[in-house]
């Protein structure tokens, strides 16, 4: 059994309430995307600087961004270990803003390192964009390249139990795919691919005026298909890998 971009855009429109939760979860992620930009809002935020609303908006900011970290990896979990076929439910928020907490600090961990090689790159390119900038910007998508085969892997071991060691144990992680290392390729190469997709379509959403209010609703279907790929792949590798590690939370 092979990794189905088809199956992955296709998984959310088999939950039949997956309307309803496309647009909760789109919701929240309208927030973080628009507040800002609102005239009426940059006024009150910025003219003159209210630090109060300021760090209450950032506080509600960063609350709705965990929310919907942790949705993913709960419906990721449901997907691998309860073998849900659906979107999961919404009643659980306080459940999602702690796995999404936890998950978000782990991403960040994992990501430093990366962002200090790249830093120290970017210490020697060319300031003006030039042929001498091209390998800079290959060092670059290496780098990408780099973060997202090892974030994939481990937020699949995350994704079994929550833990916040699982996010960094490699070897665990390695064993859920050493098996199945083309079908890894694979799920990265799709899972890369989607992402320049979605930020076409945010350019274009964005440039598209009154449609630029949909691009908070189409991030969040991306990360459901985003979910799904994840679970295929973790699917294939059987299911007496993932039998042991469940959460108290099904829904």
């Amino acid at each position: 059994m092979g990794i189905s971009l088809k199956q992955a855009f296709s998984f959310v429109l088999q939950d039949k309430k997956w309307v309803k939760k496309i647009f909760i979860g789109g919701l929240l992620m309208f927030f973080p995307c628009f507040v800002y930009v609102f005239p009426g809002i940059q006024r009150l935020l910025f003219n003159p600087v209210n630090y109060y609303l300021v760090s209450l908006f950032a506080i509600l900011f960063a609350v709705t961004a965990f929310i919907v970290r942790g949705y993913f990896f709960k419906t990721l979990h449901n997907r691998i270990v309860h073998f849900h076929g659906r979107l999961a439910s919404w009643k659980y928020c306080s459940y999602y803003l702690y796995i999404g907490f936890k998950a978000y600090i782990a991403s960040i961990i994992l990501l430093a390192p990366f962002l200090l090689v790249f830093g120290f790159i970017m210490l020697f390119a060319p300031m003006t964009p030039s042929l001498a900038s091209i390998p800079f910007i290959l060092a670059g998508c290496i780098l990408v390249v780099m973060y997202a085969v090892f974030y994939i892997m481990l937020a699949l071991n995350f994704a079994l139990d929550f833990r916040f060691k699982s996010f960094f144990n490699l070897k665990k992680a390695f064993d859920l795919i050493k098996n199945n290392i083309n079908g890894y390729v694979i799920l990265v190469t799709d899972c890369l691919l989607i992402a320049v997709c979605g930020c076409v379509l945010s350019v274009i959403l964005i440039n598209a005026q009154i449609f630029g209010l949909l691009l908070p609703f189409a991030i969040f279907y991306i990360y459901m298909v985003y979910c799904d790929l994840f679970a295929q792949f973790a699917l294939q590798v059987g299911e007496e890998k993932y039998d042991e590690n469940k959460c108290y939370v099904q829904g």
